[in-house]
């Protein structure tokens, strides 16, 4: 069993949450059923960019957590407006990641959720990707925190994938559940999506 640790932040845009739940979902029920997906966060409920609310599974204020249990930390992007980052610099969330880093297992930052990595120390000297319009605002900062700053929708380095923008998320969910379960099961839960 492969399992995936989606750490969620106040702001959270729900279309770079969305595709691990589903995708590693259908796998359990049409694929090899060897996937799963914990939610955690600092909040008993997150509030997503767009109205929405999510309840996270596990709370780091009020529980603990065994992290070698997990195979992958996917970290999905938001609005700063929405207090997306403020989140993300608590304590809780950058121990995760050092976690996570320092095990060598499989980082997904997506869109915004990539500058945590960055604020984490953990992107220092790595090709890596974020959301790439707006000026390129948080592209930018790639340079700041010691990334290499890479002009592509999705970059891999070593354990850690980065990538650019909302749409990327399901992208790098199918790139996860092929690698982890290989090609055939992959197309098997694409077609019983509808893809």
């Amino acid at each position: 069993m492969k399992k995936i640790l989606l750490l969620i932040s106040q702001g959270v845009e729900i279309l770079e949450v969305s595709p691990f739940i589903d995708i590693f979902g259908w796998n359990m029920i049409v694929g090899k059923k060897n996937t799963s997906v914990t939610t955690i966060s600092i909040h008993d409920i997150i509030y997503c960019t767009w109205n929405l609310k999510i309840f996270p599974e596990i709370n780091l204020k009020k529980e603990s957590i065994n992290l070698d249990e997990f195979d992958a930390l996917i970290i999905p992007g938001g609005f700063g407006k929405a207090n997306f980052f403020s989140d993300m610099k608590d304590k809780n969330f950058q121990n995760i990641i050092h976690h996570f880093n320092e095990k060598n297992k499989i980082i997904i930052g997506i869109c915004t959720g990539v500058i945590p990595l960055c604020e984490a120390g953990v992107l220092k000297n790595r090709r890596a990707t974020t959301y790439l319009l707006d000026n390129e605002r948080y592209f930018s900062q790639l340079k700041k925190y010691g990334a290499i700053p890479v002009k592509e929708e999705v970059v891999e380095d070593k354990n850690i994938i980065t990538c650019s923008a909302p749409k990327n998320a399901l992208e790098t969910a199918f790139l996860l559940l092929k690698r982890w379960t290989g090609e055939e099961n992959c197309n098997i839960v694409k077609k019983n999506m509808g893809f």
